[in-house]
């Protein structure tokens, strides 16, 4: 079976593909060459969210949420699916400071205003280059003026990961992904330069800074008072 998961229309269907996942989710962690990055990357969010009350949203599992949770003041942290949820939830049991809820991310009920940081993990990867900046008014509508908002996710790199296999009009590009079962989905999967990231978080805020690695990019920046 194929599914595909494209635009606004069918976001279900990326929850029923991180659904069917869930079990396996963090499996790609698990890579030996990705294990220093992984290090460094969860010490550079560590260090840029330190002493914060975070809003994570698209949290899956929680994998990155247990490495930052000894740093944060307090983390709230959402996903729309319950199977990742019910993982993130067994995972965090033992941090007091942290909260789990379920909710659309462009939507982001239930979540409150009170957050002076923002974390979004290997999720701008999967918003369709035509609803960025509706995902991101929606992100920053939901934190403080002058909070830090910061960002993850992959680099592509040929060989090491699924190729993409498709580009829509947009630019938008493509991966097919096999699950344990067997199941095919067809994933959006973007992967942005640089300067995409530069020009899109200029326009937003101040103090922008990102750092590409092999596998991993981190950006942030720092919310215009409002």
């Amino acid at each position: 079976m194929k599914v595909a998961v494209v635009g606004e229309h069918q976001l279900m269907d990326l929850v029923k593909y991180y659904a069917a996942r869930a079990g396996e989710y963090d499996n790609v962690y698990l890579k030996p060459e990705r294990q220093d990055e992984i290090k460094r990357l969860a010490a550079m969010l560590r260090n840029s969210l330190s002493g914060h009350r975070i809003l994570e949203i698209a949290c899956g599992t929680g994998f990155w949420t247990e490495r930052i949770a000894t740093a944060a003041k307090s983390i709230t942290a959402s996903d729309i699916n319950d199977e990742v949820l019910a993982i993130a939830g067994k995972r965090l049991r033992g941090f007091a400071n942290v909260s789990l809820r379920r909710g659309d991310a462009y939507c982001l009920e239930d979540v409150g205003s009170k957050h002076s940081a923002g974390l979004a993990a290997f999720w701008w990867s999967h918003v369709p280059k035509g609803r960025l900046a509706v995902f991101l008014d929606m992100f920053e509508s939901r934190l403080e003026p002058c909070a830090v908002v910061v960002f993850t996710d992959n680099c592509y790199v040929k060989g090491n990961m699924h190729p993409i296999t498709r580009t829509d009009n947009e630019g938008n590009t493509y991966q097919t992904r096999r699950l344990d079962g067997g199941a095919e989905h067809e994933v959006l999967k973007n992967f942005p330069s640089r300067e995409e990231i530069r020009s899109c978080l200029e326009e937003r805020g101040t103090n922008v800074e990102y750092e590409f690695l092999t596998y991993y990019w981190m950006a942030s920046y720092r919310l215009n008072p409002r």
